[in-house]
């Protein structure tokens, strides 16, 4: 984590983490690798996440290389599966698309997760590639944003 741009802050995040390729460590072909990016504190309520794509990701064998964004009770819960390889048709940024913001009907009217009375969980980025391992990517960079308010401090 790291502290914010104004722009950012002005945009309501309050929490940002920004992953590279040489972060991962799976080497295994076609296997995923789960990085935690923020921990969401007891009695806190998740309003925004997203990501931004800052570089395509490629390199070695990879053609194919897919990001979610959830928590511990749902692998896609704030955004659902969006490619971000080169050698794809790459989602340069998505925002709230996951069951968390979105119920399947046009007024959308899920505002987010509550975390009311659960224990600490974790907001975590998996990344699944297609036939090679990650360890092979020689580029690409994504940035993680979320708003996570605790609802328990005092004012």
């Amino acid at each position: 984590m790291s502290n914010l741009p104004t722009q950012a802050a002005l945009e309501g995040f309050n929490f940002q983490k920004l992953i590279r390729f040489s972060d991962f460590t799976e080497t295994a072909s076609g296997t995923e690798e789960v990085i935690d990016c923020f921990t969401i504190p007891t009695d806190a309520i998740v309003t925004k996440v997203g990501f931004f794509l800052v570089e395509n990701f490629d390199g070695g064998a990879t053609t194919d290389l897919t990001i979610e964004l959830g928590d511990d009770d749902d692998d896609n819960g704030f955004t659902v599966a969006a490619i971000i390889h080169e050698d794809a048709t790459e989602v340069s940024s998505a925002i709230n698309s996951g069951a968390y913001f979105n119920d399947g009907t046009t007024d959308n009217t899920v505002n987010g997760k509550v975390y009311d009375n659960a224990a600490v969980k974790t907001l975590k980025a998996a990344f699944i590639p297609t036939a090679a391992a990650l360890t092979a990517l020689t580029a690409g960079k994504v940035l993680i944003k979320a708003e996570i308010i605790d609802l328990s401090l005092d004012l």
